[in-house]
């Protein structure tokens, strides 16, 4: 099953000051919490470390896993097996890479993560500014993911956070006949989307973006509204939600229909 998980959110980036003396570098643990409150998520969902820092995983409910690789397709650099609440696993990251993990138990329902490590830099003494500088937002509009569309549980999964005191309204696509002219091969020729919330319940659910499905967030007809968002797909047979999200993790799941494969692209679009 291919996935990946995203991070959406703003983020407030603050002006550094002038480097000084560097400090020496100390590894770091960082915690991940496994099922908090029975949910189906790793929190948080994912973590950006430096070489030789650890990751510890901390089960709060039970019956979970934490296993490298995507769903269906372990890699081997890690197994905790399968652990009750109160159980933790520790893994130290030597190498720099993108580590993705997932449960075994519940890869069907988006729970998982991923551990992204860097080169470790020596952290740097700050030396005042000679005046204030004022912080700047920078804002993530858009992400996406491209894989392999195939049947049953290998079927597209992208998770994405969504932070902040506010709801957010995006745009939720499932697209693959668009993809054609870009010279991609083999593409999913009419892909369905469904978006679950961070309990593992479906909230939304959509199969051609012309034809609005009533249910969960969805509460009227769609179609103009996706127009207006100025990014509506281009083939008639791929599928799209407009939900105005609260803070919490959640998941889109890309199919095609009547069990059909291919390649095909999920994106999330913030519309505010």
């Amino acid at each position: 099953m291919k996935m990946s998980s995203w991070r959406f959110a703003l983020v407030v980036a603050t002006a550094v000051s002038l480097i000084g003396y560097p400090k020496p570098v100390s590894a770091t643990t960082f915690n991940v919490t496994v099922g908090p409150n029975g949910n189906l998520v790793f929190d948080p969902a994912s973590v950006t470390i430096q070489t030789g820092d650890q990751v510890k995983w901390t089960w709060n409910s039970g019956g979970h896993s934490t296993t490298s690789g995507s769903p269906g397709m372990p890699t081997g650099i890690w197994d905790s097996g399968i652990h009750n609440a109160g159980a933790t696993f520790t893994r130290t990251f030597n190498s720099t890479g993108t580590f993705p993990y997932y449960c075994i138990p519940h890869s069907c329902c988006g729970m998982v993560g991923t551990v992204m490590v860097v080169n470790a830099s020596p952290t740097p003494n700050p030396t005042p500014t000679p005046s204030a500088t004022p912080p700047t937002t920078s804002i993530l509009s858009n992400i996406s993911t491209r894989s392999f569309v195939q049947t049953v549980d290998n079927v597209m999964i992208g998770g994405f956070i969504v932070q902040g005191t506010q709801p957010k309204r995006v745009i939720i696509r499932a697209i693959g006949p668009e993809l054609t002219p870009f010279g991609v091969p083999n593409v999913l020729a009419n892909p369905t989307l469904e978006l679950h919330d961070g309990t593992g319940a479906l909230i939304g659910s959509n199969d051609d973006w012309q034809t609005t499905i009533i249910g969960g967030i969805i509460t009227q007809n769609q179609v103009q509204d996706i127009i207006n968002s100025g990014h509506a797909p281009t083939d008639g047979r791929e599928s799209a939600i407009i939900g105005t999200l609260p803070a919490g993790n959640y998941t889109a799941i890309v199919r095609g229909v009547s069990n059909t494969t291919g390649v095909a692209l999920v994106e999330v679009y913030d519309l505010q």
